[in-house]
């Protein structure tokens, strides 16, 4: 498919921020590339989460579609945390649009926060609604990494769950676009990015026709540095580099212009608190000026003055407020640190400081002060004659429209999933098969002991599933009540079953029993008081056939019965995996040569209950990952004498003392990911949802529901965050 020759090239972007509805860098991104693929004929539609909004609100501005929509609508939050919420939100908004309008030809997506990793499951999990649409990341602020120069503890949930998912995005996109060099090499230094198709490809930046009056430079007074004081933009460093020059005679102020509430979390406290209390006496001498973010509109009046503008980040991909500095003339001195040493070619168009030379930064801005005035001017038209001919729509569609071209002309569905890292265990070959499989069945294995009066309602739900070619086995162990003996009885002649009669000897026994006996080239299993969804099969099964490197697929799960609620599992990947267990391990779809080579229940275990966590442990040891399909297909039932509720956390821990012994090339391999998940987090006996603010909820002096909302709602308002974080750490954080 060539893309001139779509002159309506159906184009839909994803993301958190979008003008006039909120500002920041990934924002003006959107608005910039909206704009310039409208100004070439193409048909834009942006997607943007919006809590302040009742469901969703569709409107047009300069061409674009914008499609505001609320991140409560499909009730996720009930299950999922937070930020994985938008990202399920996404994905239905995405999924009704097209069953509305039709697929996109293409969808972009932010990586930040992960807003596209459902959508990406689904995709890769052949999902017919988005299989077939290419999708494009492009990274703006990954948080994995500016929690690092933040100072954020990555390993606490949620955090290193978001994490996750941002690293899935730039795994599983059909092309990852970077707007640095730069990045792509900080992130190589910490994450292996097997995503071969990454291109480098500039912000666009619309520019706005400057006339720099000649007399403008007489007047320039202010050394401004401009934007969020976080210390991975450097505030922090620059305000040393300052103390050491005003306690040196220096008598320059320094204008800190940007939002002061961002919290540190090493001290608890905003930017803002600590910047005045640690500066106090530079502030009352004058020299350093604190003054609140500003609009958009306000920039080029309230910086007018400028006779320097900072950009101290100490990681940074590519800030727009450097485009926005240079295209109104200012002289911009920035850090080595970041895609704007790509941009700034120093002493023609800008200045560039290095952060690990002392000394570099007031060397360098003592030079700019010095400029003459020719000079300034002179670097000042180069600044704006740079971002105008370099950044601008037409220069950067020239740039990304071949890109496009070729995700359209190469989208083939990949017979691989994506999994966020490589598989170290990969080459481990499976054992040679048992017998000759038919290569369609499905054998479902259901383990039976005393359960009669559950059997008939769990044979059922699989009677119903759509999936036609399979046989059910029931393997009998040892049951004595006369009401379960009658109810195997119905099923021994029945056609398509078999019913396996042997002594009483745990669950892992009839598992295996059953694995040994089934036909089909497809296992499941099944508990005798559960039940299946109608699509859950055909659904695992498509995915175990199109997918070489999936070895077991799980689901989503509803508790029945003895609780209501949604166990949303997760893609049991290490090192998560390994900490505790993401997946219902009891209702999964096997290869079945896979779980024979690795998944075999084992019958040594200390305590019955954790047989089939183990089971997936022992296929992950040997390099058989397996994936979950995101919506609810199967069907737990809670009862207060099942064996799982009858394990005490002290068994537990036993469990998993037995467990991790049991694999060391696994744990060996992710033993620092592992032990900095159990530090941060609470004990494994009681996690099985990593997107979850756990951690926040046990600190609350109220529990349950009413804590998860009041999470919520401060999560999702910027102006409650600070006072709330203060609160919070003042009286309830131990």
């Amino acid at each position: 498919m060539n893309l001139l020759s779509i002159p309506n090239l159906n184009y839909w972007l994803l993301t958190t921020e979008y003008p006039p509805f909120f500002g920041g860098g990934i924002s003006t991104y959107c608005y910039h590339t909206a704009i310039m693929l409208v100004a070439n004929a193409h048909k834009v539609t942006v997607f943007v989460n919006d809590t302040s909004v009742p469901k969703i609100i569709s409107e047009e501005r300069e061409g674009v579609r914008i499609v505001r929509f609320n991140p409560n609508h499909t009730n996720s939050s009930s299950h999922l945390g937070h930020v994985t919420n938008i990202s399920y939100e996404f994905a239905s908004i995405v999924k009704a649009y097209v069953e509305a309008e039709g697929a996109p030809d293409i969808i972009e997506a932010q990586e930040y926060l992960g807003i596209a990793y459902y959508l990406l499951q689904f995709k890769h999990l052949h999902y017919n609604w988005v299989k077939d649409v290419p999708v494009v990341i492009t990274m703006h602020s990954p948080s994995f990494l500016y929690m690092e120069y933040n100072h954020v503890q990555q390993y606490k949930y949620p955090n290193y769950w978001i994490c996750e998912m941002e690293r899935f995005c730039l795994q599983a996109a059909n092309l990852v676009i970077s707007p640095s060099q730069f990045m792509v090499r900080e992130l190589a230094e910490r994450f292996h990015l097997s995503n071969e198709k990454v291109k480098i490809i500039p912000n666009p930046y619309e520019f706005q026709d400057v006339v720099l009056p000649e007399s403008e430079n007489d007047q320039l007074a202010e050394i401004i540095f401009f934007g969020k004081l976080t210390y991975q933009k450097g505030a922090s460093n620059l305000l040393k580099y300052f103390k050491e020059m005003w306690d040196s005679g220096f008598t320059e102020p320094l204008f800190l212009i940007g939002g002061q509430d961002i919290v540190y979390h090493p001290e608890g406290k905003t930017m803002g608190d600590i910047i005045r209390h640690k500066y106090k006496v530079y502030i009352q001498k004058g020299l350093l000026k604190l003054e609140d973010k500003i609009s958009p509109s306000q920039i080029k009046q309230r910086l007018a003055a400028a006779k320097v503008v900072i950009v101290p980040s100490l990681n940074d991909n590519l800030p727009y407020v450097v485009f926005e500095m240079m295209s109104l003339g200012k002289i911009v001195l920035a850090s080595k640190q970041g895609g704007h040493y790509e941009v700034i070619e120093p002493e023609i168009d800008g200045f560039i400081f290095d952060h690990d030379t002392p000394g570099s930064f007031a060397i360098q801005l003592k030079a700019i002060l010095a400029l003459p005035k020719e000079q300034r001017i002179s670097i000042s038209k180069n600044a704006i004659k740079k971002v105008k001919e370099v950044y601008d729509l037409k220069s950067i569609y020239r740039k990304k429209n071949p890109a496009l071209q070729a995700v359209l002309k190469q989208n083939q569905e990949s017979s691989y999933f994506p999994y966020i890292r490589n598989n170290p265990f990969s080459g481990i070959p499976l054992g040679t098969p048992d017998k000759v499989e038919e290569e369609d069945l499905l054998s479902i294995v259901i383990p039976f002991f005393n359960l009669g009066q559950y059997l008939e309602e769990t044979v059922s739900s699989i009677e119903g599933s759509d999936y036609k070619y399979k046989e059910i086995i029931i393997v009998n162990d040892g049951s004595n009540d006369s009401l379960s003996i009658s109810v195997l009885d119905k099923f021994r002649n029945r056609n398509g079953f078999v019913v396996i009669d042997k002594p009483n000897q745990g669950l892992a026994s009839a598992r295996n029993t059953g694995a040994l006996y089934a036909k089909g080239a497809f296992l499941a299993f099944l508990d005798a008081d559960d039940i299946v969804g109608s699509e859950y099969f055909t659904k695992a099964v498509n995915v175990l056939k199109n997918k070489s490197n999936v070895h077991f697929v799980g689901s989503w799960t509803q508790y029945f019965e003895g609780a209501s609620t949604i166990w949303p599992t997760f893609v049991p990947e290490p090192p998560v995996i390994l900490f505790h267990n993401v997946v219902n391990s009891s209702a999964l779809v096997f290869k079945r040569q896979s779980f024979l080579s690795g998944g075999l229940n084992d019958n040594k275990m200390p305590f019955q209950g954790l047989e089939d966590y183990d089971g997936v442990l022992s296929m992950v040891n040997k390099g058989l990952y397996g994936v979950v399909l995101p919506e609810v297909l199967f069907f737990y039932r809670v009862r207060k004498s099942s064996m799982i509720r009858s394990i005490s956390k002290n068994k537990k821990l036993l469990l998993y003392e037995y467990i991790t012994r049991k694999y060391p090339e696994v744990y060996g391999t992710f033993a620092a990911d592992v032990f900095n998940l159990a530090l941060a987090n609470k004990s494994v006996t009681v996690l099985d949802n990593p997107s979850k603010d756990s951690n926040l909820l046990e600190g609350l002096p109220f529990g349950g529901e009413l804590s998860a909302k009041a999470i919520s709602f401060i999560k999702k308002n910027s102006l409650v965050k600070p006072i709330a974080y203060k609160v919070y750490s003042t009286f309830f954080k131990k």
